[in-house]
Formats: C-alpha cells, sequence, structure tokens
C-alpha cells in the first residue's frame, strides 16, 4: 500500500511505502541537444555532462557541463576539446570537481568560483579513504583489475584481484561490491602482501598491468551470481550500486522489468522494496570514483524506453530521490518522407543560389531549423577537394545538416565557410543508404530509390536551375554539370554500384 502527496507547482510527488521507504520524484524540463553521460551532487546542486551524439563524421561529440539548483538549469559550461573522449571520468575530491580522461596523463578541475576549467597533473587511482586505508583500483580491461588496501601506519600495501569495486564500510569491515559479486574484507592485512614490483604505485607507472595474479585470499565471497553469461553485455539481473542503512549493505537491483531496494541472502537477492519499473541503469566506460567519494550512494543514471524521458536517482537513507529529465530537443532526426526531403531540396536550393556569394554561415541554422533538418555538424576540421574550391578560399569551418527520408535512406548538407568572412565558400549534398543484410530485398528497394532520386535531381536542375555543360554516362556512374547565370556550378555524380549521389555547388 502507498498514499500519494503531489505539488503540481513544484511538478514533485512523493510515496511513502509500508516498508518505511518513501519515493520522492521530481521532473526537470530541459532542452538539450545531448545524451547525459555523467553525474554528481555536490553542495545540493547537481553537475551533469552531456554528450553531443555523432551521427556521421566519426570524432567525438561536444561535452557540456549542466548545473541544476532547486530543479532549475542554473549555468551551462563548454568542456575542454581534450575532454571528448570515451573513457573519461567525472568525480569530486577534496572540495574539487575533477574531469579525468582514463588514457592520458592530463586531467582538469572545475573552478566552481570563477566557473571554467582549470589543468592538472594527472590525478590518482584513489576510490576509498578511511582512517586506516587508502583503497585504489586499476581496471586493466579485458585482463581484469586489482584493488590495492594501502595502511596509512606503515605503508604496506595489500592487493587482490577485484576490478573497480564500489567500497561500502560497516564498523571494521569493507564490503567491495560490483554487479555480479560482492566481497567482505575483515582485515585488508591478510590478502596478498605486495612486494615492492607489484605495489599500486609501481604497476601504475611500469604499465606491467596483468602480469601477475594474487592469490584469493583475505576475503569471502558473500554473494555472486554463478550464471551470469559474461558475453551477454547486457545481461540482467545485477546489482546497479550498493549502499549503507543502519549498519545494513543494501543493494539498487535491476531485473528486466523492475528496479528494487534489495538485500543480498544465502548467495541470492532478496527484494525489499520496488522503485519503479522499466528503467534501465548505465555507468559511462572507466567511470567509477564518483560513487566512492561522497560518502554515500552517487547519481545513479537511468534511461526509460522513452529516449525523451531520463533520470537520476540518489538513496538519502530511506528516502529514494528520483529526478526525472524530460528533454524537448530530439536526439535523432524523424523520418519525413521522400516527398518532404524533396521540399527541403528545392528550398535549400532557392535559397543558396540567389545570394551564393554572399552567403553568411551564421544565417544557416535558423534557415535549417525553418526546413526541419537536424544539425550534425562535426567537431573537427573537413577539407573541401581543389577542383570544387578553384579560388583558393580558405576554408577552416563547416555547418552540416541531415535529412531522413525513411528508415535507409537519407541526404546530408555539408556548407564549407571561412570563419574571418562568415562566407559559405563550397555547398555539398549527399544521399546515402544504410544496408540492411537482414532484408533479402534491400538492394532492390536501393536501386529503385536512387534511380527515382537521380531523376529528380536531373530533371529539377536542368528544368529550374541552371544550364547542363557536361555529361557523363558509364556503367556504373552517371555524372551532369551545369552552370548558373551567375556563374556558380552544380556537379552532380552519382555511384550505381554502391548507391551514393553527390551534389557539389561552388563558385567556378
Amino acid at each position: 500500500m502507498a498514499c500519494s502527496i503531489a505539488d503540481n507547482k513544484k511538478d514533485s510527488s512523493v510515496i511513502y511505502f509500508e516498508s518505511g521507504y518513501s519515493l520522492h520524484q521530481d521532473t526537470i524540463h530541459v532542452d538539450i541537444k545531448g545524451e547525459m553521460t555523467h553525474a554528481l551532487k555536490y553542495h545540493d546542486k547537481f553537475y551533469v555532462l552531456f554528450k553531443q551524439r555523432v551521427l556521421k563524421y566519426g570524432g567525438y561529440g561536444k561535452r557540456w557541463l549542466y548545473i541544476f539548483s532547486n530543479g532549475q538549469l542554473e549555468r551551462i559550461i563548454d568542456c575542454p576539446k581534450e575532454m571528448r573522449t570515451v573513457y573519461l571520468d567525472f568525480y569530486a575530491k577534496n572540495d574539487s570537481l575533477i574531469l579525468k580522461p582514463y588514457m592520458d596523463k592530463q586531467s582538469y578541475y572545475f573552478d566552481l568560483t570563477n566557473y571554467r576549467w582549470t589543468k592538472i597533473d594527472k590525478t590518482d587511482d584513489l576510490i576509498f579513504e578511511d582512517e586506516k586505508f587508502q583503497v585504489y583500483s586499476l581496471d586493466f580491461g579485458e585482463w581484469g583489475g586489482k584493488t590495492w588496501f594501502k595502511e596509512k601506519k606503515t605503508g604496506q600495501e595489500y592487493v587482490l584481484e577485484a576490478t573497480t569495486p564500489l567500497v561500502n564500510k560497516i564498523d571494521s569491515t569493507y564490503y567491495l561490491t560490483n554487479s555480479f559479486r560482492v566481497l567482505k574484507i575483515e582485515n585488508p592485512r591478510l590478502l596478498n602482501e605486495c612486494s615492492d614490483d607489484i605495489t599500486y604505485e609501481n604497476i601504475e607507472s611500469s604499465g606491467k598491468s596483468y602480469s601477475w595474479y594474487g592469490e584469493p585470499i583475505g576475503f569471502d565471497i558473500v554473494y555472486q551470481d554463478t550464471t551470469i553469461d559474461y558475453f551477454d553485455f547486457n545481461y540482467k539481473p545485477h546489482i546497479v550500486s550498493s549502499f549503507v542503512l543502519d549498519k545494513d549493505l543494501l543493494h539498487i537491483y535491476e531485473t528486466d522489468t523492475a528496479t528494487y531496494i534489495a538485500r543480498h541472502k544465502r548467495n541470492s537477492i532478496e527484494p525489499i522494496q520496488k522503485i519503479a519499473d522499466n528503467i534501465s541503469f548505465y555507468n559511462w566506460h572507466y567511470s567509477y570514483r564518483c560513487s566512492n567519494f561522497n560518502g554515500n550512494n552517487e547519481l545513479l543514471k537511468f534511461r526509460t524506453k522513452n529516449e525523451q524521458t531520463f533520470g537520476l536517482l540518489e538513496m538519502i537513507d530511506q528516502e529514494i530521490h528520483v529526478t526525472y529529465f524530460k528533454n524537448k530537443a530530439l536526439l535523432e532526426p524523424i523520418l519525413v518522407g521522400a516527398e518532404k526531403a524533396d521540399s527541403i531540396f528545392v528550398n535549400r536550393l532557392n535559397h543558396i543560389l540567389p545570394k551564393f556569394r554572399n552567403l553568411e554561415i551564421s544565417t544557416l541554422d535558423s534557415k535549417e531549423q525553418t526546413w526541419g533538418s537536424f544539425d550534425i555538424s562535426p567537431n573537427h576540421h573537413i577539407s573541401v577537394g581543389n577542383n570544387w574550391n578553384p579560388n583558393n578560399y580558405t576554408i577552416d569551418t563547416c555547418r552540416s545538416y541531415l535529412v531522413k527520408e525513411d528508415s535507409i535512406f537519407s541526404n546530408s548538407i555539408m556548407y564549407y565557410g571561412t570563419k574571418d568572412s562568415n562566407l559559405v565558400r563550397v555547398v555539398s549534398i549527399d544521399w546515402d543508404y544504410e544496408r540492411n543484410l537482414m532484408k533479402s530485398d534491400s538492394e532492390k528497394h536501393a536501386k529503385k530509390t536512387f534511380d527515382n532520386k537521380t531523376e529528380f535531381l536531373i530533371d529539377y536542375i536542368s528544368g529550374n536551375i541552371g544550364k547542363q555543360i557536361e555529361k557523363s554516362d558509364e556503367k556504373d556512374f552517371i555524372r551532369r554539370t551545369w552552370v548558373t547565370p551567375a556563374g556558380i556550378k552544380l556537379y552532380l555524380s552519382y555511384n550505381r554500384k554502391y548507391y551514393g549521389i553527390r551534389l557539389v555547388i561552388y563558385e567556378k
């Protein structure tokens, strides 16, 4: 049984359960063109990292730090370019918020006064600390990982085979948790004693990370899922996180359909209180320090079946705090159909060609949004062929947008420009096809689609834009070139073998 109290003005509610737990739910409405990757709660504020999705051109997406206070967006901060990486940790330590790439020595801390990032030397791999021990851990990828207990009084280190665990302590006993196992360590001195060559410091500096393995001594396995399929990266059920309440080690536990507060008992999991249905928790690669430093459970990130709704969970004693984010911004382009896509193409030509020599880069985004395209601009330099830039303009910036006609057919436009003049110099439009090997008729569909699109483009440009000055039809290639009365060239090529169309617009 549960009773509910709702406050519509705050878009929040509280549900009290007979188990003694209470569920506090809040919703924050946002408009963010990115996906959440990391999140911290620090001084009662949420510090959330979002990453731009990369739908084309490769590379890594931009990152932004969003700061939320009392359910309201307070500030947006760009992250350093060096943080455009997969392996990244974001955590609080010694009154600092730190961004640490796993493969790089350079790290950054966030200045909470001036709201900017400052470079620092590489931080260590400390994951837990109390009055007696410092606990370090390293992840060696496919070779597993190790965790060291370093005794403060003597400097002696002790090690076990455990990969970046969540560390909790009840009285003098340590519990190390990962998704499928819980270890109990009553006395870290009974673990493998480290000689000088296998201390954390020497292993971290030498890179000899997986050349030795310790004996399984000094700990007890108090829970282990023996049915796990390690080749199934979405395997459920599993432990999402662990926390201590009234000297009892509890877990956030996720199954295929629901999430619970649970405890381990006789090598099984015993649910205590259901939290939510159909949410899926996740963590970013090599991100584990935030779960150990704040003394409580970290902010747990989850997705829902609706891509536009995601959220955070934290435990405060018996209070379960869930914050949902409802995102107004689309993260992927919608399917518009062939007719709408052709209309966007016509609108683009009618806008681009009359003002080509004076087309400003800064005006593109508003026009493309009006037409309904999706911004996929890359974060790295993309060059343009010399044949398309006969006037040798400086090309040092670009903007790109995507239009999806259906699930496998789309077109993208790239505006190449010069920053100083704010002018577009070259425009290319590509029509691409995503092969579906599971559908036997996909090649037949592709041929028909591309033949129809090529016919439409040639007929429209010939009838409405300019004079055709070159024509070449070969077995696998079609090429056409037109020139407008103002001296703007349009070059179209179609590869029948690989199904690709490109239209390039440039000043002759």
